[in-house]
């Protein structure tokens, strides 16, 4: 199972939350690059993500056979094509710190649009972003403890752990002095307030790199 900051298991979203969260997930083409880069796509996403560059507007003749490409399909087809649509349009693949922080972004910006969800965001942003990468050897950190502080995200773990344990009907750390239903709705709030904060500072500084 996945650890997060302060040795806690992380624990799977409720039963079929995933697949009922897959509705409100709409990445564009940069949000799904960045998942690519990270590994939470492989290369049979290239026509997904070949349709969704289309419906932003690129037009390019490798993405037109990456979206008629299926399974039968060569897999070093698949590479040649989406590397060939990336030159024609003049698209660089993000590193993959920069596309930890464009997926927080995204997932931050549901969170805050979904508050009722924020569990199950928290939950993927520990398993696509934080687990998903050898963030030690990337960084070059010495202790993985480091590793929410570099990626912006060690106070949300604080309310994710309490959301863990509220699922679980473990000992929960704060707001005693409420009844555990609101506990909970003062974590997922907790948590939003997070996300807006965190949110604000990478927009900025995505941008400003952008802008580079």
């Amino acid at each position: 199972m996945a650890t997060v900051p302060g040795g806690r298991n992380s624990i799977s979203p409720p039963a079929a939350s995933r697949k009922t969260l897959c509705v409100n997930i709409i990445m564009n083409l940069q949000e799904k690059l960045a998942g690519y880069v990270l590994g939470n796509l492989t290369s049979r996403s290239f026509p997904e993500i070949a349709i969704t560059a289309i419906n932003q507007g690129h037009d390019t003749e490798s993405l037109w056979i990456l979206v008629g490409m299926s399974n039968k399909d060569n897999s070093h087809d698949y590479i040649r094509y989406f590397e060939l649509s990336l030159q024609e349009l003049g698209i660089t693949l993000p590193d993959k710190l920069k596309s930890a922080k464009i997926l927080l972004s995204y997932y931050l910006g549901q969170m805050i649009s979904l508050p009722e969800r924020a569990f199950e965001l928290m939950y993927l942003i520990d398993n696509e972003i934080y687990e998903q990468v050898d963030w030690m050897q990337e960084l070059r950190l010495s202790e993985k403890k480091y590793v929410g502080k570099e990626l912006g995200i060690e106070k949300m773990f604080t309310w994710y752990r309490e959301l863990q344990d509220y699922e679980d009907n473990g000992m929960l750390l704060y707001y005693n002095e409420l009844p555990r239903k609101k506990q909970k709705e003062k974590f997922e709030q907790e948590l939003v307030e997070e996300a807006k904060e965190l949110k604000s500072k990478i927009d900025k500084e995505l941008s400003t790199h952008n802008n580079v």
